[in-house]
């Protein structure tokens, strides 16, 4: 067993030092485009998190019927890229999800080898401080924005490309705060996290983010119904933390309405009152379309940014973006693999296990998550993914421990090859991927002159546009 865990070790430190040096040796440092970055460094995270997966003796056991699921999607998947119109797109889109399905499985591998509670601790402490430090980029871009005498969401919430942006991180990670206090117990943490989740909640209502209005109400509502009496104390809890949130929102909106002199309700602030769809209605009518031009099989992964006139690159609709890009049976399959999870999390949560706050929070954001993937593109940003990656491995784990087992035996050194070798391929393409893109995208999006045509959008690289030479000749006449 020694010399088995002296191999693991020496592989993942030498896949991870190869990933390391090829990635930044072939690629560069950064692209150019500001959002770029992100998809670059969040493609570097994803490789090392796969690398070290490797080396966890941890085995996980899909099941006969999951096993079945899987391959009918694998299936799909296959036949769905074979007759895509643009081939490298749905490659490329494809390629991302796999690897964030198998990014998932070493989170909950890694929460199986580490320990519950000292994986819990861990993503605590990371997530309070990761909600910590953007709660202060934003405060300090609000004071930048009143010091010249205006409100401008721009300035704000510039750091996050968009104000969704930041309001999906919250969707992400409000819901877990409560567990983190329950789970610290350190003064010093806990009031380091009700401070953090006042903050949080304040810049959610400020914000004035519609969709938080339908998805947190309805996760919370499902919650309360599911656990029953069990999750109270963890509903108090909350209760505290947001109303802890009304204060600071409406120190904000005074700090506001005194410096500007304006009505204190005059910005921010959620409503449905809003006659504005923000344009969804008609994105979601033109998926429908789009749906229609190919049910059985969608237009192909990532084809929605070249189908559309818009400046979008998703319906902002998860099932819409289904349909219209993978086709009828992918939709109905997943859908089919959602409700049975869902029959999963309520089992667990009605069993005689007695789920604790981390299950709790686990569920509610899980809920939170699919809600708003119906209203927003929930899936699409880096950081997202990124923190979905966790969540979903976290919750994984915790919903489903007695699948993952422990391998003690000193086997398994050629099987860890084969995993290697497989990866290493996968990776190598990658990188080859990336180096065109980043090409591609540069003589696409940068005249001769040097004039950047579009600098960042929300999906792959520019915006999904970037392999959509039709739609750059439509508006760009190039």
């Amino acid at each position: 067993m020694i010399l088995n865990f002296r191999f693991a070790r020496a592989l993942v430190l030498f896949l991870l030092c190869l990933w390391s040096v090829f990635f930044f040796y072939y690629l560069g440092w950064k692209p150019g485009f500001a959002y770029n970055a992100q998809r670059y460094f969040q493609i570097f995270l994803i490789g090392c998190l796969l690398c070290a997966g490797v080396g966890l003796p941890v085995r996980f056991y899909f099941g006969r019927l999951w096993s079945c699921l899987i391959f009918s999607i694998v299936l799909i998947m296959v036949l769905v890229v074979l007759l895509a119109e643009n081939r490298w797109m749905a490659v490329r889109e494809t390629m991302q999800f796999v690897a964030l399905f198998a990014a998932i499985l070493v989170v909950a591998k890694a929460r199986h080898q580490a320990g519950a509670f000292s994986f819990d601790r861990a993503a605590y402490i990371g997530l309070t401080i990761l909600c910590f430090g953007c709660s202060l980029i934003i405060v300090e871009g609000l004071l930048l924005s009143l010091s010249i005498g205006l409100v401008d969401q721009r300035i704000i919430f510039g750091a996050f490309v968009n104000i969704r942006i930041f309001a999906e991180l919250q969707f992400l990670t409000l819901f877990l705060l409560p567990a983190a206090w329950i789970h610290m117990d350190s003064i010093g943490w806990r009031r380091f996290i009700s401070m953090t989740a006042m903050l949080w909640w304040g810049l959610l209502l400020f914000t004035g983010t519609r969709s938080a209005l339908a998805a947190l109400p309805f996760a919370l509502l499902m919650l309360a119904v599911i656990g029953g009496k069990q999750t109270y104390s963890w509903l108090r809890l909350l209760a505290r933390q947001f109303i802890g949130g009304l204060l600071v929102f409406g120190v904000i909106s005074l700090s506001m309405s005194l410096t500007l002199g304006t009505s204190l309700l005059g910005e921010g602030g959620m409503s449905f009152a809003r006659t504005s769809s923000g344009g969804r209605l008609e994105i979601w009518a033109n998926t429908w379309q789009y749906f229609l031009q190919s049910p059985w099989f969608g237009n192909g992964p990532g084809a929605f940014a070249c189908l559309t006139d818009e400046l979008v690159a998703s319906p902002h609709n998860l099932g819409l973006q289904l349909l219209s890009e993978w086709g009828l049976f992918m939709a109905m399959l997943c859908l089919v693999i959602a409700l049975l999870l869902f029959y999963s999390l309520v089992r667990f949560l009605r069993s005689e296990r007695r789920p604790s706050a981390v299950h709790f929070s686990l569920f509610a954001t899980l809920v939170a998550t699919v809600a708003a993937s119906m209203m927003e593109g929930m899936i699409i940003a880096p950081l997202q993914q990124m923190l979905l990656v966790l969540l979903f491995g976290w919750s994984l784990h915790a919903f489903a421990p007695d699948k993952f087992v422990s391998l003690t035996e000193n086997r398994g050194s050629r099987l860890k090859l084969g995993f290697a070798a497989v990866l290493c391929a996968f990776l190598a393409v990658v990188l080859w991927g990336m180096k065109a893109d980043l090409a591609l995208q540069r003589q696409l999006l940068v005249s001769p002159e040097g004039v950047v045509n579009l600098s960042y959008g929300p999906r792959f690289w520019a915006d999904g546009h970037d392999h959509c030479q039709n739609w750059h000749e439509r508006f760009y006449g190039r």
